[in-house]
């Protein structure tokens, strides 16, 4: 099945209806065209910003696994963060996000719902951002301009899969500009043969062995990277290992869960600040809007240490009470997300001083 590349304007004002005949009823397919606008942003005393520290006439960064909060998080951050904004951010979603289904409330009802379409409509309304289904032709025609790829699916089994699918693409060499992969997994890997890891990897859990496929996905990654000296490779990764996810995204309104959401809204003031290491040492929670800003900032950062890694993440706090006042996730006052000094002093090797370096290419800050 075709799908096609939704605008924003259009999306929003399609009915269930036509929005289904314009991705795979046959016989009725209609283009939709996304138009970006170049935008400016203003510096805190009112000045004209443009500086951006990607090129956006070269770099195109793919986000994978954006029916999760992380990856939605990861987009809007890009497309906001003064080191990449400006630059052509495409957000994939399965095919499967843009299939109705019956309407579960109304077994007589004739007309298809799509459960879907709220996350995608804000995800259209991003900046900077296009959203495109995993099957479709406009997914396939921007693989050769692809510069960077964020895997953020929160879902082990999901993981491994579009990691399985970004290998294979990069073995048939249609990713020819590839510089940076940046890839979601989870801690507790290194030490699956203890409590709580152990009882988390259960076959029964979530899926079955979460933890054994977390760590396939890893390996993939590792086994398909160029070989050599990180500045002379022709793409690098990195992991971020991240805990059980909390915190809301850009789309969380559309959830329904309405306690879940009570407790992501406390989670996201309290707790803003991160604690970062190499290899899978902490336990704990993060962040999502934390672990999407740090994801991001491995793209942009030319520090060496972070080329071929794997780092364990984890929020800490809570943060004191004066940082906390005014904020109200449920009524738009969210906390910043974490700025880009916070993520090098945390990512610095402690006692050393920092080498720095760039893959030719590869998003680097100015």
């Amino acid at each position: 099945m075709s799908q096609q590349l939704i605008s924003a304007r259009n999306f929003s004002s399609t009915t269930s209806s036509s929005w289904s005949s314009c991705h795979g009823v046959k016989g009725r397919q209609t283009h939709f065209a996304k138009t970006k606008t170049a935008r400016t942003c203003r510096g805190r005393k009112g000045a004209c910003v443009t500086t951006a520290s990607i090129d956006t006439k070269r770099d195109v960064i793919l986000v994978l696994g954006c029916l999760d909060r992380t990856a939605q998080c990861s987009a809007e951050q890009l497309s906001m963060n003064e080191k990449s904004q400006g630059a052509r951010v495409v957000s994939v979603f399965p095919a499967k996000a843009f299939e109705g289904i019956k309407n579960p409330l109304d077994a007589m009802a004739k007309e298809l719902v799509y459960p879907n379409q709220k996350v995608i409509d804000a995800m259209n309304e991003i900046e900077y951002v296009e959203v495109v289904s995993d099957e479709s032709k406009e997914f396939q025609n921007v693989l050769p301009n692809v510069t960077a790829i964020i895997i953020a699916d929160e879902f082990a089994p999901n993981m491994l899969k579009s990691t399985e699918n970004v290998t294979a693409l990069i073995k048939e060499n249609k990713l020819p500009k590839l510089k940076r992969v940046v890839a979601l997994s989870h801690i507790g890997i290194d030490r699956r043969d203890q409590d709580p890891y152990k009882m988390m990897n259960r076959k029964v859990f979530r899926g079955g062995a979460i933890l054994d496929r977390w760590s396939d996905a890893e390996e993939l990654i590792k086994a398909t990277s160029p070989k050599g000296n990180p500045l002379e490779v022709k793409w690098t990764y990195t992991i971020i290992r991240v805990g059980d996810l909390r915190g809301n995204g850009p789309c969380s309104v559309v959830y329904g869960d309405a306690m879940l959401t009570l407790v992501d809204n406390a989670f996201d003031v309290r707790m803003q600040d991160v604690d970062m290491e190499p290899g899978d040492k902490f336990d704990g929670f993060t962040k999502r809007l934390s672990a999407a800003c740090v994801m991001n900032r491995m793209l942009t950062s030319s520090k060496v240490s972070v080329l071929n890694q794997t780092f364990s993440l984890i929020s800490v706090g809570p943060v004191p009470r004066d940082r906390r006042k005014g904020y109200d996730v449920a009524k738009g006052r969210s906390p910043p997300p974490i700025r880009d000094e916070e993520i090098d002093e945390a990512v610095q090797p402690k006692g050393e001083e920092e080498e720095q370096g760039s893959v030719e290419g590869a998003p680097v800050p100015t």
